[in-house]
């Protein structure tokens, strides 16, 4: 059993134990990725009906596990192609809770098999990086869009657009200057004071049924999974691989290095499954350990899983308190925005590691596709295509040369 497991990657000596911190940098670190979290979650409470308890206790619970065990700030959050998908069609969170079993079961049989590493093979580091490039310009739009749309709070749809975009400005000014430059905790600060600010003195957000936590076994109605394969599983899954699991892979060693140790490729995907079963089994939205996320919690100063169980503390604490998982929502949408360049900014700026024009030039072609066709899985064929291409070209003219050498 154990060979096995070493064979599969789940066992692995460790060079020291790596620890979780709760230092003022964790906790600022912890609130970095709220700015993907929350519009999602707001959307998935609105448009399908979620209780806004259960999405916050669930993900808090996946939070503070992914964080005690990996010692690393590795993120959760809503699968993004499926969240796009479930709020546009309108998918009752029966629904998708039944999709979340299955994806999870999907994402567990490929870890336990080891067809995990075995699709690795295929993602090489001019992929991975082009996926994390292209992850920086859609969260960038996203940002843009998001103050667009809803200019200052997220349940306020006639918002003055000019103040968001002003008020976006002034957050990036301030991050920038005492987050980046200055290394102070601007972002944890501006969300506290704006949460204080806006429960005083701003409008209050819609009050919806479900605020108080009814945790109940559901045992899903597998008949879907026709339906949940084609619509939403399909879409989603070269997009979790792609992006959650060997991006997300390649983003906790290149920033924290062997704090980093625990992270894999196929515990990624196994914890990826585990949670999506869990979460399906209680009715909630499935999850995945996005790459962008994991820049976003360090772009705010986090290093160890202490943030994430900071940040999963919290959410659990705001699902047990009915008042609390409304207050999140007062966070100003120019905030969330703001944090989430930073988060882009972190990403894009990977790509500057690879060596050599070739790896370069099919990153960036893998970005710029997946930025204009949201579509990770034409993106990653056309990178892949390409690299072979030129890899062929290069020793085609290799071999010509020294032909021609030796004649």
């Amino acid at each position: 059993m154990k060979e096995w497991l070493r064979k599969i990657d789940f066992l692995r000596e460790e060079d020291e134990k790596p620890e979780n911190q709760f230092t003022l940098s964790e906790f600022s670190g912890s609130v970095g990725d709220l700015g993907t979290l929350l519009p999602l979650a707001f959307a998935l409470i609105v448009f399908n009906g979620f209780s806004s308890a259960i999405i916050f206790f669930l993900f808090g619970v996946i939070y503070l596990l992914t964080g005690w065990f990996y010692r690393v700030p590795v993120s959760v959050q809503p699968l993004k192609a499926m969240s796009v998908i479930a709020i546009g069609q309108g998918f009752s969170p029966e629904f998708l809770a039944g999709t979340s079993v299955l994806y999870g079961l999907l994402m567990a049989f490929l870890a336990l098999t080891g067809l995990i590493r075995w699709l690795q093979n295929w993602f090489t580091p001019a992929l991975v990086r082009g996926i994390q490039f292209g992850i920086g310009l859609i969260l960038t739009q996203k940002a843009l869009e998001l103050v667009w749309q809803k200019g200052i709070l997220l349940h306020l749809d006639n918002s003055s657009l000019s103040l968001g975009f002003l008020l976006l400005a002034l957050f990036l000014a301030i991050i920038w200057w005492f987050q980046v430059k200055k290394d102070l905790p601007a972002a944890l600060i501006m969300i506290f004071l704006s949460i204080l600010f806006i429960a005083i003195w701003g409008p209050a957000p819609p009050i919806r049924e479900g605020q108080h936590l009814s945790l109940k076994l559901y045992l899903p109605d597998f008949s879907i999974w026709k339906e949940a394969l084609i619509f939403l599983i399909i879409p989603q899954l070269p997009l979790t691989l792609g992006n959650a699991v060997y991006a997300a892979n390649d983003s906790c060693h290149t920033l924290w290095g062997k704090q980093a140790q625990r992270v894999t490729p196929t515990r990624l995907a196994f914890s990826i499954g585990l949670s999506d079963v869990l979460i399906g089994l209680f009715k909630g939205f499935p999850v995945c350990h996005g790459a962008g996320g994991m820049g976003a919690h360090a772009q705010f100063g986090a290093r160890t899983g202490g943030a994430t169980m900071i940040i999963g503390a919290v959410l659990v604490i705001s699902a047990l308190i009915p008042a609390l998982n409304q207050f999140i929502f007062l966070i100003p949408v120019p905030l969330l925005a703001a944090m989430l360049i930073f988060d882009s900014y972190r990403m894009m700026i990977m790509v500057r590691r690879l060596e050599g024009w070739q790896p370069l030039f099919v990153a960036l072609l893998v970005g710029g596709i997946s930025f204009l066709t949201r579509n990770l899985t034409i993106a990653l064929v056309a990178g892949f295509l390409t690299e072979r291409l030129l890899k062929l070209m290069i020793n085609k003219s290799t071999k010509t040369v020294i032909g021609a050498e030796n004649d």
